[in-house]
Formats: structure tokens, sequence, C-alpha cells
């Protein structure tokens, strides 16, 4: 009898080390990454409009988009989500971070995505003007992370530190998207892109959107630390009026989109 036990266990440890999940290389993944300061789809006419900003949003099909300045049920807009309402418009799963509080609701960061996340969570930035917030949404290739930094340099280099930290920490590969509110060549930018590679876009500018002459909207990708391989960068840029005739008007931000292929990491079966 104890001959069989050892024997059982023997093959019950042999099943548990065959079963043990590891990471490895599988299929690539494609992705349309998008990014949007939409200034509570408030135009530069000062036109409300969530209509137009959804159809910049569905013009440029995007997979994800990362999107800032964003009201929740403020008597700025009264009764109004503005998240919720360009989450109906496009057809997209909405995903919000809230920074503040702010006339009655709340005011933050949020996500649009046609897949729906698998988890999310926020974490707080500080700025000494107004509490800022990064929100990593984890899907099932990758995580995608939103954030508006301070309009204070000192701020971004800080909470710079602070994302390099939490972005260092997934286990997929992780991209970050949003207004930094910095040209590439201040200290923050510099910060970023020695754990980060930002990706390169032509026309560069995305401030304001019906002359743009300043680039402060960045998409990147972690690359410092994660076993991943950089993404391939098939096509980077600012959206024009060709693509969207919209865009010169319903926000103060141009849109940047990204078409990106990288690997696939999954758990699978040791082998």
């Amino acid at each position: 009898m104890k001959h069989i036990l050892r024997t059982l266990t023997l093959l019950a440890a042999v099943a548990a080390v065959i079963a043990a999940p590891s990471c490895r290389r599988t299929t690539e993944a494609e992705l349309r990454l998008m990014s949007y300061n939409v200034r509570n789809c408030c135009g530069l006419d000062d036109s409300v409009s969530y209509e137009r900003v959804a159809r910049v949003i569905t013009a440029a099909a995007p997979d994800i988009v990362a999107l800032q300045e964003l009201d929740s049920m403020t008597t700025r807009y009264p009764g109004q989500d503005v998240l919720g309402n360009l989450a109906a418009l496009t057809g997209m799963y909405p995903t919000f971070a809230p920074s503040i509080d702010f006339a009655g609701g709340k005011y933050g960061i949020g996500m649009l995505s046609r897949e729906k996340p698998l988890s999310y969570r926020r974490v707080p930035l500080p700025c000494r003007s107004e509490p800022r917030s990064l929100l990593i949404v984890e899907f099932a290739d990758c995580y995608y992370c939103c954030t508006h930094l301070s309009l204070n340099a000192e701020d971004r280099v800080t909470d710079v530190c602070i994302i390099i930290d939490e972005l260092s920490r997934l286990d997929k590969p992780a991209f970050i998207a949003g207004d930094f509110n910095a040209e590439p060549d201040e200290e923050a930018m510099l910060l970023l892109a020695q754990h980060f590679t930002v990706f390169a876009k032509q026309p560069s500018a995305t401030f304001p959107a019906d002359k743009p002459s300043s680039e402060i909207d960045y998409i990147c990708q972690y690359t410092a630390a994660q076993p991943h391989a950089a993404a391939r960068v098939e096509n980077h840029h600012v959206i024009e009026p060709s693509e969207a005739p919209d865009v010169t008007a319903a926000s103060d931000h141009r849109p940047i989109v990204a078409d990106v292929r990288f690997e696939r990491w999954v758990a699978s079966m040791a082998q």
C-alpha cells in the first residue's frame, strides 16, 4: 500500500510540473491604438458635441482609445457622463478613472475599447495644482495605459518615475498614451525615453487642433525590463482633416493613432 501511495504521489508531482504554466511566444497581435484629449467634447468653437468627437474616433477605427479631460455628472455638464456618451455613440466599452471630485461629480481620464477589459486600476499621480491619474487597463494580449500629466514640470518628472515603476511590474506587453504636457526635449520625456520606446510620428505636432505647433501627445511602449520584443510600428500619425473633417474643431487637441504588431505572450503548458 505504501508503495502504491508513493507511486501515486510521484505521478501527481510529475503531472503538476507538466501542467505548470510558462510564458512562450506565440503568434503576433495587431492593434490600432489611439489617444485623444477630447476637452469634454467642447470644441474650439466652444460648442459641446459628443457626436462630433465620436465621428473622429469612428473614422480612425481604433481598437483602444486613451481619452483625457472627461467630466462625469458634474454641474459643468449637467447630467452628462462624457465617456458614457462616447461609448454609446461608438459602440465601445468605457473604463473611467476619476482623478478629482469636481462640481458635484468627477473629472478624470478614461478608455474606450472594442474588447471588454479583463481588469483595470487607477494609480494616483501627485500634482500641486490638481491630482492626476494613471489608468492601467488589462486586455488579453497587453496592457494599455492612459495618463494626463501635470502642467508643472517638476510634477511631470515625479509622475514619470511612478509610471516607470508601475509598468515595470506588468506581465504582458505594456503601452501608454496620453497628454503628457511636455515637448520631446523636456526632462520628463527624456526620462521616459530611457525606459520606453516613444513612437515617432510625422507630422508630430498635436496642439492646438486648428494649427498644431506643439507635440505633447504620445503613444509609447515600456521596453526597459520586460522580456518582450519591442512592437513593430507600421503607422503612427496625427489625424488630419482629410481623414476626419471634424478634427480641427472637435477639441483643442488632435488625436493620434498607431498601428502596432507585437509578440503575443501567453501562459502555456511547459514543454
